[in-house]
């Protein structure tokens, strides 16, 4: 186990969240991207304790496959026999077994607003998610970049829905300068205290910070720009990382365009503040707008 490993992230709402789980909740994780929300899940996991099980599911990966959910969920708590093939079933017998299981479901969303999925994930799916509530043996993580219940789901046929899920519902901390600190110093970076608290200082007052900090560790262990003072390596590398992960593309610029054309098309808006309100949304909207501080 590498130093890295040995620790969580966010030790005590960590702690708090595993303690939570076990006591049979379901809960909705709500985080943006960039915060940490998959190293959470690594840490959630790691804990493993006698009696209890923890599944994880990244549902990126089986929005189209419903069968493949359930099998990776039955694999995972080292089930033997046939695999079952509805929610339904796999609950029963999770209910069965001596084992506390813990199910998260990563990128929980993807069922959400979303009306390309497999035909599984319906109003019985989410029915049966909710029954979970009143199995003692089972509890169940879903994260999502916003509260669950501001979204629809598509039925085939039908009109979109809420979900009627009753999930509790708890937001992921911004992490802490001190959680940053430990979190560089237990990645071996060989820096040094100057260097350190510059870094932690950089990745704190920013809008993504666990990801910045992952490229800054890539870019320090990589040894880029090593001979440039720290202060101006931070700036080159924030830099970086906006134009690798928030590119202002073509269509971007396709949609300012057809924004501010409005004024061409009769009403037209004459405030210079509404175009640069409407040109802000639009990059919020493509997700190429990217703040942060230093």
């Amino acid at each position: 186990m590498t130093t890295r490993d040995s620790h969580n992230l966010r030790p005590f709402f960590t702690n708090t969240l595993i303690n939570t789980l076990q006591g049979g909740t379901l809960i909705n994780l709500i985080a943006t991207i960039g915060q940490g929300r998959k190293r959470l899940l690594e840490d959630i996991k790691k804990s493993q304790k006698r009696h209890v099980k923890i599944l994880t599911a990244d549902i990126v990966k089986y929005k189209n496959n419903y069968k493949g959910l359930i099998q990776t969920l039955w694999q995972q708590a080292d089930n033997k026999g046939k695999s079952p093939t509805e929610l339904q079933e796999l609950i029963i017998r999770f209910e069965k077994t001596a084992q506390h299981i813990i199910i998260l479901l990563y990128h929980f969303d993807e069922l959400l607003n979303n009306a390309y999925l497999d035909k599984k994930f319906d109003v019985h799916f989410f029915n049966q998610l909710n029954s979970l509530k009143h199995q003692s043996k089972i509890s169940l993580l879903c994260v999502t970049t916003q509260s669950y219940d501001q979204s629809m789901i598509f039925i085939k046929g039908k009109r979109p829905c809420y979900s009627g899920l009753n999930l509790e519902k708890k937001r992921l901390p911004k992490l802490t300068h001190d959680e940053i600190k430990l979190e560089l110093k237990c990645r071996d970076l060989s820096l040094s205290s100057y260097e350190l608290s510059q870094i932690t200082w950089a990745v704190f007052s920013h809008a993504e910070p666990y990801h910045l900090l992952d490229f800054f560790s890539y870019q320090i262990k990589n040894k880029e720009d090593e001979n440039v003072e720290i202060s101006q390596r931070i700036k080159i590398w924030i830099n970086q990382y906006r134009e690798e992960n928030h590119p202002v593309t073509t269509s971007h610029i396709t949609a300012l365009n057809q924004i501010l054309n409005i004024r061409e098309m009769g009403k037209g808006i004459k405030k210079p503040q509404t175009f640069v309100m409407l040109f802000l949304k639009s990059l919020t909207f493509f997700g190429c707008l990217f703040t942060q501080k230093l």
